[in-house]
């Protein structure tokens, strides 16, 4: 047999083997690397190839695209470009867990002229089989955008998230055990602090906690509030490096990663 003839057939049957791989072997090296789901597989069973596309490769538009799709437009892909951290962390982890527990904290009703709950409305948007609450510290403002029929399917729960006695409270009632909160509360660097600390020990594990709108943390308007565990030289973001440092050092940590973007970061749970 002639060495080109021997080559010929030895590239044939490289061909061969590699579309028998392609067909049958695929599947099995993607789930021993978990890209796809082994049986009783992590992802939702009623989930499609957009929906995976969507949620786990393009979660950044996916998210951009669906807030822009409302009126009025949240905050958080206009003022803020939050749509970076959400669209990475936190479309896919409903992807992965569609019923899971959300907590947000800041309905908006201090924002001036924008109107209150429309992050509200996204999250009814995009994670519809969620179970979704939202705490805010203006009741009769609550009240007004329930009167409206804006917060149905939407557990509410009021009060100051500076407040130990009102954190207690929101835990009872919502039962803790929350997958995921965002505080976009009052901004106050005691509130955040106070908040953390109570509610941090309530987020499951493989869970995910958000700190939006850090940029005004050195404010002297937003040092004002105190408690008994925060003074005014508290700064969240130092707070957050002392956490890093402790995430390089500590194995112990209960803090299994952060990712930190423009003025927001997230924290997920051990």
């Amino acid at each position: 047999m002639t060495y080109m003839r021997k080559a010929g057939l030895t590239f044939l049957a490289m061909v061969l083997c590699f579309a028998i791989f392609a067909n049958f072997g695929m599947n099995a090296v993607l789930q021993s690397i978990q890209i796809l789901p082994e049986q009783g597989n992590i992802l939702p069973e009623q989930g499609n190839k957009k929906d995976d596309e969507q949620y786990l490769l393009n979660g950044r538009a996916t998210y951009l695209e669906a807030a822009k799709s409302l009126n009025p437009v949240t905050d958080k892909v206009t003022g803020h470009t939050y749509e970076i951290m959400y669209g990475k962390f936190l479309l896919p982890y409903y992807h992965r867990k569609p019923n899971m527990k959300m907590l947000e904290i800041g309905l908006g009703c201090d924002m001036g002229r924008a109107r209150p709950g429309a992050s509200v409305a996204l999250y009814k948007k995009l994670f519809p089989e969620a179970e979704l609450w939202e705490a805010e510290f203006d009741g009769e403002c609550v009240k007004k955008i329930a009167g409206k029929g804006e917060l149905e399917g939407i557990h509410t729960l009021v009060g100051d998230q500076g407040n130990a006695a009102v954190l207690d409270s929101w835990i009872e009632k919502s039962g803790g055990n929350f997958d995921v909160i965002i505080d976009d509360g009052g901004h106050q660097n005691c509130q955040i602090w106070q908040s953390f600390l109570k509610l941090w020990p309530t987020v499951k594990s493989g869970g995910l906690y958000f700190i939006e709108d850090m940029q005004v943390a050195r404010r002297r308007h937003f040092r004002k509030v105190h408690t008994e565990t925060c003074d005014g030289n508290l700064i969240v973001p130092d707070k957050l490096k002392e956490f890093f440092d402790e995430l390089i050092y500590n194995r112990k940590s209960d803090i299994e990663f952060m990712f930190c973007q423009s003025e927001a970061c997230v924290l997920g749970k051990r």
